[in-house]
């Protein structure tokens, strides 16, 4: 179809061989001290598997409680370690059972005297964006880490014996990763345990619907760089970037653009679209159907050759299909018709 040419503009990531496995409800972290090849064993217990951190992520809906988790900075120059202003918003998995993905702190490993010391060396996440640990107290918070002043020796929990809930909260939305370093004294013997490879552990958290889209489809080695897993990103080097996977319903995982594991293609499709014995240009595209939850931007421009860099927003919206739930597939036609002069089009996608 000479009159029609399709330009897609946006954002991208990788592939990796499985994604990250969601973990919910109640979760908790715990480690365990092995003196006889001085080692520490990491786990997320949940009330039916345990887990390995480099294995799992926990999910956050980016909706107010009770709907989700996000929240926002109450006000007093106390709740300033959360790196927002206030009335700013953040997102909290909190310390109460009513959280979507509740992560605590296991009971202390027996031989360990107490407290168990969990030290905070580096966190990854969106630009700009702060992490805090602390637990509040009839509104009063205790901080036990707070990257607004950097990363430092005052970002320990000293988690005493039982089992313990804090509320761990991040500033922006998007893909998060906490390393924590876990440190303790041996008892009976008073003798330190001792650091190695081991003693540290990386935590995955994936705020919003495209955090958890990329979170789903990349594993731990991979889920935080850039270069593989980002919007701009084309692991599999198939012209198609991860953030147009994400917004067609693509699997980044496989080569070319199809939608899930299935052999359907989610490329947008050019066609002619005859209204009341008119030719219009045409276009068909999934899209999901509540954009913003998603993150996501659709525009649908047009213009007369490409002698001129002058695409409009526009046309008509000729027909829905809804999918399921979360997708549909739609056409657009153009405003006029179809002449002598070729009309182009292209849908711009933009992660908002």
């Amino acid at each position: 179809m000479k009159f029609l040419t399709t330009h897609l503009v946006v954002l991208a990531a990788t592939p990796a061989a499985f994604g990250l496995v969601p973990l919910l409800d109640h979760i908790d972290l715990a480690v365990n001290y092995r003196p006889a090849d001085s080692s520490w064993q990491w786990l997320l217990k949940t009330e039916n598997e345990d887990i390995h951190p480099a294995l799992a992520y926990f999910p956050a809906r980016d909706a107010e409680f009770p709907d989700g988790e996000k929240d926002y900075h109450p006000g007093g120059s106390e709740w300033d370690f959360t790196g927002v202003a206030a009335g700013e918003a953040l997102w909290i998995y909190p310390e109460s059972n009513e959280a979507y993905s509740w992560l605590g702190f296991y009971d202390t490993t027996a031989g360990l005297a107490d407290p168990v010391k969990f030290a905070l060396t580096q966190v990854l996440g969106p630009a700009g964006g702060h992490f805090a640990l602390y637990r509040a107290i009839q509104g009063v918070p205790t901080v036990f880490m707070s990257t607004t002043d950097g990363i430092n020796s005052a970002d320990v929990y000293a988690k005493p014996q039982g089992h313990h809930h804090l509320s761990w909260s991040f500033s922006r939305k998007g893909m998060w990763a906490l390393d924590l370093r876990v440190s303790a004294i041996r008892s009976p013997s008073n003798l330190p345990t001792v650091a190695g490879p081991t003693d540290t552990t990386r935590l995955f958290f994936a705020i919003g619907e495209k955090a958890t889209w990329r979170a789903n489809r990349f594993e731990a080695d991979n889920v935080m760089i850039e270069t593989i897993a980002g919007e701009m990103a084309d692991p599999d080097q198939d012209g198609w970037v991860n953030l147009l996977e994400y917004a067609f319903g693509g699997d980044p995982r496989q080569n070319g653009l199809r939608r899930g594991t299935s052999q359907i293609s989610a490329a947008p499709v050019l066609q002619t679209v005859v209204l009341a014995g008119q030719n219009y240009a045409g276009i068909s595209f999934f899209r999901q159907r509540d954009a913003a939850l998603a993150e996501l931007e659709y525009a649908v421009e047009w213009q007369s050759g490409l002698s001129s860099n002058n695409w409009t927003t526009g046309g008509q919206l000729h027909q829905t299909e809804i999918l399921d739930p979360k997708w549909e597939r739609v056409t657009y036609r153009d405003s006029q018709p179809l002449a002598t002069t070729p009309r182009f089009v292209r849908i711009r996608v933009t992660g908002l």
